[in-house]
C-alpha cells in the first residue's frame, strides 16, 4: 500500500507535469495561474502574481509567491523545463508511476519539489515562510532579477532553492558565462578564399584563442572547482567544403568557480576579441556569478544531519544570495537525470522532501 504522504505529491506532480512549462516554447503563465489557486487554499496573508517580459523572442514569464506571518525562510521552485528533446519511451508530460519511481519532464528538475511543497502545506498550516514559484530559469533567468527588484519575496532573510541535489544540502557552486561571437561576409565559391572574408575561419580562430585563455586558468581555484571550465559549444555557419560561409557565429561558455568575479572573465573575453576579431558582433547570454552560502550553520535547526555538498551547476541561489539572503540549495531528484530523455525522481527522495519542506513550512524548526 502506497503512503499517504507520497501519495499526495504524486497527485500534486502529475497535475504539474501535465503543465507545458517548456522554456521559450511553454505556456509558463498557465501553471502559475494554477499554482496561485492552489496557494489560495492554504490562506496566505500575501499572495503576489505578476507577469515578466522575456528578451529574444520568448513568451512572458512571471512568478507567484505567497507569504504566511512573517517569513524567516523563503521556499523557491521553478517551475519551467527545458524541451524534452527526441528519446523519450512515452509523452514526457503524461506522469509515468513505476514501482520505486515516477517518470515525467520536470520530475527531477524540478517540479518534485514543488509537489513536495504543496503536499506539505496539505498536511501543515504554513508559518512565518514563504513559498515562490518561478519561471524561465532554463534559458536566461530574467524573472528572478524582476522578483528581486520589486521585493516580492517575502521580506524572508534566508532562502531554500529547490533543485536537484539527492536531498543533501548545496553550499556553492560555479557561475555561468556565456558570449556569442557573430562574423558575417558576402560568402561565395571556395575557389575565391583568397581573396574573400572568411566568416568561419575567423570564428574558428577566436575559439582557439578563447581555448588558450581556458587553458591558462586549467589550475586555477581550488578542489572541487579548480579551472574556468571555458567550453566551445558550436560554430553555427552556412557553409560547406566548396562554399565560403556568409555568416559564422560562435557559441561560448565559461563556469568561473566560487570567489571568482564574472564580469571580469567577460571583460577578458571581449578584450580578446576586440584584439583578434574586433568586426565581431558581440552579444553576452548570461553573466552571472558563482554562489557560497552565506552562513552553513543557520540551516542547521531544518537540515540537521543532511550531508552538505558542492554542486557541479548553476542556480538562481547565486542571485539571491547577491541580494543579501543566506541560501542554501536543496531538493529531491539527481542532476544525471535532469535535462535527459525519460527523466526520474525516486519516491524516497520525494518523500525525504516532502518531509524536510514540511518542518520548514510549519516553523516548527524556530
Amino acid at each position: 500500500m502506497i503512503d499517504p504522504i507520497l501519495d499526495n505529491t504524486l497527485l500534486w506532480l502529475e497535475k504539474l507535469v501535465a503543465f507545458d512549462t517548456r522554456n521559450g516554447t511553454g505556456d509558463e503563465i498557465a501553471c502559475l495561474d494554477f499554482l496561485k489557486l492552489a496557494l489560495e487554499q492554504h490562506s496566505p496573508d500575501e499572495i503576489i502574481l505578476d507577469k515578466v517580459n522575456r528578451s529574444r523572442g520568448k513568451p512572458k514569464s512571471g512568478y507567484v509567491m505567497a507569504r504566511w506571518g512573517e517569513p524567516k525562510v523563503l521556499l523557491n521552485v521553478h517551475i519551467d523545463t527545458v524541451p524534452s528533446g527526441e528519446g523519450w519511451i512515452s509523452d514526457p508530460l503524461k506522469l509515468i508511476r513505476e514501482t520505486d519511481r515516477v517518470i515525467g519532464l520536470g520530475t527531477s528538475d524540478i517540479k518534485g519539489a514543488a509537489a513536495c511543497i504543496l503536499s506539505a502545506i496539505e498536511r501543515v498550516s504554513p508559518k512565518d515562510v514563504a513559498v515562490l514559484f518561478s519561471g524561465d530559469e532554463e534559458h536566461g533567468s530574467e524573472v528572478m532579477p524582476e522578483i528581486i527588484k520589486r521585493g516580492h519575496y517575502g521580506g524572508a532573510n534566508t532562502a531554500i532553492v529547490c533543485e536537484p541535489t539527492n536531498c543533501e544540502v548545496g553550499r556553492r557552486h560555479r557561475g555561468m558565462l556565456a558570449v556569442t561571437a557573430e562574423f558575417t561576409g558576402r560568402g561565395g565559391h571556395s575557389s575565391l578564399s583568397d581573396v574573400t572574408e572568411r566568416p568561419l575561419l575567423q570564428a574558428a580562430r577566436l575559439a582557439a584563442a578563447f581555448g588558450d585563455y581556458g587553458d591558462e586558468y586549467i589550475d586555477f581555484g581550488q578542489a572541487p572547482y579548480k579551472g574556468l571550465c571555458l567550453n566551445i559549444g558550436d560554430i553555427e555557419n552556412d557553409g560547406a567544403y566548396n562554399v565560403i560561409p556568409t555568416r559564422s557565429k560562435l557559441w561560448s561558455s565559461m563556469r568561473p568557480p566560487p570567489g571568482d568575479n564574472v564580469k571580469s572573465r567577460e571583460t577578458d573575453l571581449l578584450q580578446i576579441i576586440a584584439k583578434l576579431t574586433p568586426e565581431a558582433i558581440t552579444d553576452t547570454i548570461v553573466a552571472f556569478e558563482p554562489f557560497e552560502t552565506r552562513d552553513i550553520n543557520a540551516f542547521q535547526p531544518i537540515f540537521t544531519d543532511t550531508p552538505i555538498v558542492d554542486l557541479p551547476y548553476w542556480t538562481e541561489a547565486a542571485m539571491l544570495s547577491e541580494a543579501g539572503l543566506n541560501v542554501v540549495v536543496y531538493g529531491p531528484g539527481d542532476v544525471e537525470q535532469a535535462h535527459k530523455p525519460n527523466e526520474f525522481v525516486s519516491h524516497a527522495h520525494l518523500m525525504m522532501a516532502s518531509q524536510l519542506y514540511q518542518k520548514a513550512v510549519s516553523g516548527d524548526y524556530l
